[in-house]
């Protein structure tokens, strides 16, 4: 499978609706192999098909991103610092 910026747009636009939970890869068997953060990645997407639309157990799970929102990193640093005390 050839992993490029077009195949993950068109995959982002799936839906899990669209989709019968039971067709969803569930990733809890999902066995990632390889020695390069390429070849893990591509052991990945291989067996999961869609990486924005799968199952974790019986439950179907939708992954999207806001081109608007605060980058996770910031995110994250805020919420363990407000931890602090």
């Amino acid at each position: 499978m050839i992993i490029d910026k077009t195949l993950l747009e068109h995959l982002a636009c799936s839906n899990v609706s669209d989709r019968q939970s039971d067709t969803l890869q569930d990733i809890l068997k999902v066995e990632i192999s390889g020695e390069t953060a390429h070849q893990r990645l591509e052991s990945f997407l291989s067996q999961v098909g869609n990486p924005y639309c799968f199952r974790v157990g019986k439950t179907p799970v939708r992954i999207s991103f806001s081109a608007s929102e605060k980058p996770l990193e910031e995110k994250l640093r805020s919420y363990f610092m407000s931890l602090k005390v």
